[in-house]
């Protein structure tokens, strides 16, 4: 005979907790709609059971997460802004719509995480596992994705406008529709990538690396001799290539 689980608790909560309560739903439960999780401590919960959550218009704000575990949960036009995710299991995860912004991801495992369309302005990866994740059409303004660990990281239909992207490794990826307006790319490595739709006025380019990369789709800004310098060993269109000699003085007569 299977022993049956032992009665959920929680440090921080009073015991006999009514069934409809979030803690205990969390707890039993991997089917969660509309609960209000607001400033929980959600790990003691996620111990008891490690299946998959589906959660839909669910609510983390400022919840705890530190590594909780969420591998291969799914969140649907739910609310975590400012929740704590360090060090979270989110392997596989998918996110689709809804807001985590000024949420905190520093060190989680976000291998093959899916986000579509989700409001990640503000948000911290640093240390993060982001090999092969994968972010459509999510607005990132002000991210910090600075010091990631993994490869294979995809962006498309982006805002990272004002992100910090320093030293982030974009080597051979194709880049849709990528807003990397005023953001921090020093160091970053772009060779052999191609930009498509994709604009770069006033991004700080510092010892960024654009060899082999196809700029022809991206909007570079107004080009000086200085910045023109950054773009060394990349394909640029005639019309880029025009504005570069404009900088330089010279006159091109087709």
């Amino acid at each position: 005979m299977t022993e049956a689980p032992p009665p959920f608790n929680d440090h921080n909560t009073d015991p006999a907790r009514p069934p409809g309560d979030p803690l205990t739903l969390i707890a039993t439960e991997t089917e969660l709609t509309g609960l209000d999780f607001t400033g929980l401590d959600l790990r003691p919960a996620l111990r008891r059971d490690s299946r998959p959550r589906a959660f839909t218009r669910c609510t983390f704000t400022e919840a705890n997460l530190r590594g909780a575990q969420l591998a291969e949960a799914v969140f649907t036009d739910c609310t975590a802004v400012t929740a704590d995710f360090t060090g979270a299991l989110l392997d596989q995860a998918r996110w689709k719509g809804g807001s985590a912004a000024g949420a905190n991801f520093t060190d989680a495992d976000c291998g093959d995480l899916i986000c579509d369309s989700v409001d990640l302005a503000n948000t911290k990866w640093g240390g993060a596992m982001l090999t092969d994740a994968t972010f459509t059409g999510c607005r990132m303004i002000g991210a910090r994705l600075t010091g990631h660990r993994g490869l294979g990281l995809n962006l498309a239909r982006c805002n990272l406008a004002v992100a910090n992207l320093n030293g982030l490794s974009l080597r051979g990826t194709h880049l849709v529709g990528i807003r990397f307006t005023e953001a921090d790319l020093g160091g970053a490595d772009f060779r052999d990538s191609t930009f498509e739709d994709c604009r770069l006025a006033d991004a700080n380019l510092r010892a960024a690396t654009f060899t082999d990369a196809d700029l022809r789709g991206a909007d570079l800004g107004e080009l000086t001799l200085a910045t023109a310098a950054q773009f060394r060993g990349a394909v640029i269109s005639p019309d880029q290539a025009a504005q570069i000699c404009a900088a330089l003085g010279l006159n091109v007569i087709g």
